[in-house]
């Protein structure tokens, strides 16, 4: 038994302690918000209703029902629904909201809202556990921990704080890396499968897992790894069978997404023409860096992990440069990159960087600026 706890304490304590440390920075930058920066005169408003029991746990947890979160409480309660832009929900894949649903009997006065946080703050510890022994088994004790910090103080980590989908993909794209890592590949085919109806760039994942095994000489699993389309696909044939569009959780549904015209140059070019502007370039600097530390991530960590990084920055700029801060937050490969860097004085600069960040995108976040 002794050892056993010995393990535990191990694998739990150092996560659990950036977990909550992360929480309650969050916790004090939604409190001093209003001191720090004025609400915006259009600024998106909250969600959660005033009439939710989550109402009496204050405004710490009420100021993240933004954005999106509206569009999975509802997709949780009430289904998916497909119409013109704006008010189809099919773009929302559903994993996180049937959680969200199976949880909210136990949640306070049975409120999606507060299980669809209480899950989305659970996954973020989960992913802080799983990435822990990832980080160990790949570095030294010292460079995980840089890891962990890196990913929970990541300017737009405040993400992991909301009711969004983010924090379960990050546990399942962590686990089903590991997963393979321990040459346990049935089991990290199926998480990865998952990953493919949490967020749109589950393919990610499940190419990274194929290009893993590829490169591990594994050509039997990289071939099984395509089977993780297969959650995919049966939200497609239920896309179909429902609204008669397959494709529909490609939808768009936001003023800042920008669909293909023109040629490519074209269409990059319109990036930079939506109701987004000026935050669009700095998707575009995030797409950038993080192409480049996908680079990095394959000749360092392997193939897997560089495909990983490159796909899921690549993927979403089909769809142009609205919410890239959402899709390279889960990006893990890119900061394991970042702490493993060789002088000290770069990682601390990047850690200061990102810890001023964060406190930043975080106020403007909760006083309502359209970050996202």
């Amino acid at each position: 038994m002794a050892p056993r706890l010995a393990m535990a304490r191990e694998r739990l304590a150092v996560p659990v302690t950036v977990f909550l440390v992360s929480r309650c920075l969050l916790l004090v930058v939604t409190q001093i918000a209003p001191h720090l920066l004025p609400r915006p005169a259009h600024g998106n408003r909250v969600l959660l209703p005033v009439s939710d029991p989550t109402w009496s746990l204050g405004t710490w947890v009420g100021s993240w029902f933004r954005y999106d979160s509206g569009w999975y409480t509802t997709i949780a309660e009430h289904g998916y629904h497909y119409g013109p832009l704006g008010t189809a929900s099919t773009n929302f894949m559903p994993l996180y909201p049937v959680i969200t649903r199976a949880v909210q009997p136990i949640a306070l006065g049975s409120s999606i809202w507060l299980a669809a946080w209480l899950v989305a703050n659970l996954a973020f510890l989960a992913s802080l556990v799983v990435l822990w022994r990832w980080a160990l088994l790949r570095t030294n004790r010292e460079t995980a921990l840089q890891v962990l910090v890196l990913v929970a103080c990541f300017p737009f980590a405040f993400f992991f704080a909301a009711p969004y989908a983010e924090p379960v993909f990050l546990a399942l794209a962590i686990s089903a890396f590991l997963l393979a890592e321990q040459g346990r590949w049935p089991l990290a085919i199926g998480v990865a499968a998952l990953s493919t109806v949490t967020r749109p760039v589950g393919m990610a994942v499940v190419l990274g897992l194929m290009a893993l095994a590829w490169q591990r000489g594994e050509r039997r699993w990289c071939a099984a790894a395509a089977l993780a389309c297969i959650p995919l696909l049966a939200f497609a044939l239920y896309l179909d069978l429902s609204f008669g569009h397959p494709l529909a959780f490609l939808t768009y549904h936001s003023y800042g997404w920008v669909a293909p015209s023109g040629g490519v140059w074209h269409t990059i070019t319109e990036q930079f023409h939506t109701k987004l502007s000026p935050f669009d370039r700095v998707d575009a600097l995030l797409a950038v860096l993080f192409i480049l530390s996908g680079v990095v991530a394959w000749v360092r960590l392997g193939a897997g992990y560089g495909v990983y990084v490159l796909v899921g920055t690549v993927l979403p700029l089909v769809h142009g440069l609205v919410s890239m801060e959402r899709y390279v937050i889960v990006l893990f490969p890119a900061m394991a990159v970042w702490a493993g860097w060789s002088r000290k004085v770069v990682r601390y600069s990047i850690f200061a960087v990102s810890l001023f960040g964060l406190v930043l995108a975080t106020t403007m976040f909760v006083q309502g600026y359209a970050i996202f």
